[in-house]
């Protein structure tokens, strides 16, 4: 979960640049302006390291330091819990809005880089936005998911592959079809134990159930959905607007037009997590057919001449505005035909 940071500047900014076995470690006195270098191991051992070494700098490493580091995910998650447990304030911040405030920079090098997310940090402190400790449930949830893809890639891998093989070479096709049968009816089953674990986290949690239910009380929004929304927004604690939700989806529309001769055609932008978009957008193509809201929508925009693609991005958008208002309402949807 993620609040503000509050007004006050800390005392000492602590950037760290994240790989698998090692931590680079920039550490700035916020009044002095003085910067420390070091560089430690991605463990406990690492860790305690880390903390001495800031004594020595004259750095508590509690309430009064912000620690900003990029999100590498899971090399991530053990100093995130060292730090948040002593109460270090922790930033994680997108590499790409560090790497574009720095503007053009040539070279790579893991000591450099924590030099200039630290200073990255000190500079936009304000607009800190610091992470507590993630429920254990959302935590789950989100290595679940990031599994359930893994299997699904890989089901989808051997699918394809059976099937172009059918249509080229048959009998290729069917001794393929043969010795994956065992491996494609496994997969399958690991995704329903998968997708059952999921629901059973959620149900122990009842903050995240009672949200859940309202994600689903949407008509055309599923499981898939609803628990992929719950893991990216932090249990919609992160991006309760539904324009920057929309934003994140990859699905809002933004004008390309500049001066009297640049005009382009609006459009999405391709940042953008595209794995929830891909489950957005086959939410949208259940809606148009099932959700007589929506439905209606769709049909009366085409019918005016607007390009199906262009309706369906349209209904995405639609979709996610109706979540948000049922989450932040904290009651079901309940749809009107009066007012599509």
């Amino acid at each position: 979960m993620e609040k503000l940071l509050q007004t006050q500047a800390c005392a000492f900014i602590l950037g760290v640049d994240v790989s698998k076995d090692s931590l680079d470690v920039c550490l700035i006195d916020s009044q002095t302006q003085q910067a420390s270098s070091q560089k430690f191991n991605n463990n406990k051992e690492g860790f305690r390291r880390l903390k001495a070494w800031c004594k020595l700098q004259s750095c508590g490493a509690g309430p009064e330091t912000l620690a900003c580091m990029e999100h590498t995910g899971l090399y991530t998650r053990q100093l995130v819990h060292y730090l948040l447990a002593r109460d270090v304030r922790v930033w994680l911040e997108s590499a790409l809005q560090i790497k574009r405030s720095i503007g053009m920079a040539r070279g790579k090098d893991d000591r450099v880089d924590a030099q200039r997310i630290a200073r990255y940090a000190l500079l936009h402190q304000q607009q800190a936005k610091c992470v507590n400790l993630s429920s254990v449930t959302l935590e789950r949830l989100k290595d679940l998911q990031a599994n359930r893809s893994r299997l699904l890639k890989a089901l989808q891998s051997i699918k394809v592959t059976i099937k172009e093989l059918l249509q080229i070479d048959p009998v290729s096709g069917k001794t393929l079809e043969q010795v994956n049968k065992k491996a494609v009816r496994g997969l399958e089953k690991s995704i329903e134990q998968v997708e059952e674990r999921m629901q059973g986290f959620i149900r122990q949690d009842q903050s995240l159930k009672q949200k859940y239910d309202l994600l689903t009380s949407v008509k055309g929004v599923g499981k898939v959905l609803a628990t992929s929304l719950l893991v990216y927004t932090h249990g919609f604690n992160r991006m309760e607007d539904g324009r920057k939700l929309a934003c994140y989806c990859g699905v809002a529309p933004f004008e390309y037009r500049s001066g009297t001769s640049v005009r382009g055609r609006t459009g999405v932008s391709r940042l953008a997590n595209k794995e929830l978009k891909h489950v957005l957008h086959l939410a949208a193509m259940n809606s148009v057919r099932y959700n007589q809201e929506l439905k209606a929508y769709f049909e009366r925009k085409v019918a005016e001449g607007k390009s199906k693609m262009s309706v369906l991005n349209a209904v995405r958008n639609k979709l996610l505005h109706q979540i948000v208002a049922v989450v932040k309402r904290g009651t079901p949807y309940v749809i009107k035909l009066d007012k599509v």
